[in-house]
Formats: structure tokens, C-alpha cells, sequence
């Protein structure tokens, strides 16, 4: 996706966010470019209603930080949306899932596995996330102990 469709894609959050009319968000564009439609803008022009936006209040939502979930149907959506869950709970990317599959079964994307490959790296998900809570909590009786003394 180009810039330009970027902003636009931004600034039209930002009105449905901030709870404007088409006319109020027309005045907008026009206050701040003298232009009334974003497609007739430069780059530039975008980038400055964006801001006059956000001076409004509008915030921006940062990216996803675990990557797009990869789409799957039927039975498999559970699955995906565990492993889903394990990810996010462990600060992880989908990337490290398909790291996973690929070590695992040679097959680098998720969405290619078998319902039993599916299930297996669910399992393997599931030892890590045991395995990394369990280091969590003894590094937190380790800093807790010094303080006992």
C-alpha cells in the first residue's frame, strides 16, 4: 500500500474515532489544506490533517505486535486461537510459530500443517509457556529473597 492510501486509511480512522460528520470533517480538510477531498491532496497535505487530528485528540493505535494471525476455518480456528493466546501471553510473534512448524515438520507456515502437526506444536507451545513462567517466577523468588534478610 502506497503512503498516500496509508494517510487517507489514518485520517478516516481519525474521523470515525473523533465522531465527525461528513461535513465537519469536510471543514477540517478544507481548514487545513483548502482542499475538501483527501484524494485530491499531496503527501504533505495528508500528513498535516493527520496531525491536526491528533492535536484534536485523536491517538493512533500502534501495530499489532505479534504479526496477523494467519487465517484457517473449521475445526482448526480453536487451535489458532490458542496458540494465538500462548503468543501474546509469552510477547511472542506468529513469526516464532512459524519458526516452530518449519523446525518441527519442515513445513514453514502454519496454516500448512495437518491437524496432528497443528495440535503437536500447540502442545510444544504449551511445554515453552510452562518452561518460561516457571523461570519467571523463580527469578521473581531470587530478587525477593535478598529482601528477606
Amino acid at each position: 500500500m502506497s503512503n498516500k492510501k496509508i494517510l487517507m486509511a489514518k485520517i478516516h480512522i481519525a474521523k470515525k474515532d473523533l465522531h465527525l460528520d461528513d461535513d465537519t470533517y469536510r471543514d477540517v480538510l478544507w481548514r487545513v489544506t483548502g482542499k475538501r477531498s483527501c484524494k485530491d491532496m499531496t503527501i504533505a497535505q495528508l500528513q498535516d490533517v493527520a496531525k491536526d487530528m491528533e492535536a484534536s485528540g485523536f491517538k493512533p493505535k500502534a501495530a499489532p505486535k505479534h504479526g496477523k494471525k494467519p487465517s484457517v476455518v473449521g475445526k482448526r480456528e480453536p487451535l489458532m486461537g490458542k496458540i494465538h493466546a500462548m503468543l501474546t501471553d509469552m510477547g511472542l510473534h506468529w513469526n516464532y510459530a512459524h519458526g516452530m512448524a518449519d523446525s518441527m515438520f519442515k513445513i514453514k507456515r502454519l496454516q500448512w500443517l495437518n491437524d496432528s502437526q497443528l495440535y503437536k506444536l500447540t502442545q510444544a507451545l504449551s511445554v515453552h509457556q510452562k518452561r518460561e513462567a516457571r523461570k519467571a517466577a523463580s527469578n521473581e523468588r531470587k530478587k525477593a529473597e535478598p529482601e528477606r534478610k
